[in-house]
């Protein structure tokens, strides 16, 4: 699927233009940590795996632009325990 990017927020909306999922991830440490803090997708999407492909988005562009993420949304942090493979983005600061 794809997904609009705006600063800080990947989404998308159905095909009547509401929206049907997003992720938002503000910045901290200069700009250089990026905070998973809310996960969401409408329950008509649910089921679908949006919510894994979300939080990839935001993995990649965390990757391409060198950021690391600070999964504090119950979605994401579950998301970084069961994928050891995303491990690479994950801020290790306390």
């Amino acid at each position: 699927m794809e997904f609009t990017r705006e600063p800080h927020r990947f989404y998308f909306n159905d095909a009547d233009g509401k929206l049907a999922g997003e992720i938002t991830f503000p910045a901290i440490n200069d700009e250089q940590t990026w905070v998973i803090e809310h996960t969401f997708v409408r329950d008509d999407f649910g089921h679908q795996g949006l919510a894994g492909q979300l939080t990839m988005a935001v993995v990649e562009a965390a990757r391409a632009e060198h950021k690391t993420i600070k999964p504090l949304c119950t979605y994401a942090k579950a998301y970084f325990d069961r994928h050891p493979e995303v491990a690479d983005v994950l801020d290790t600061q306390a």
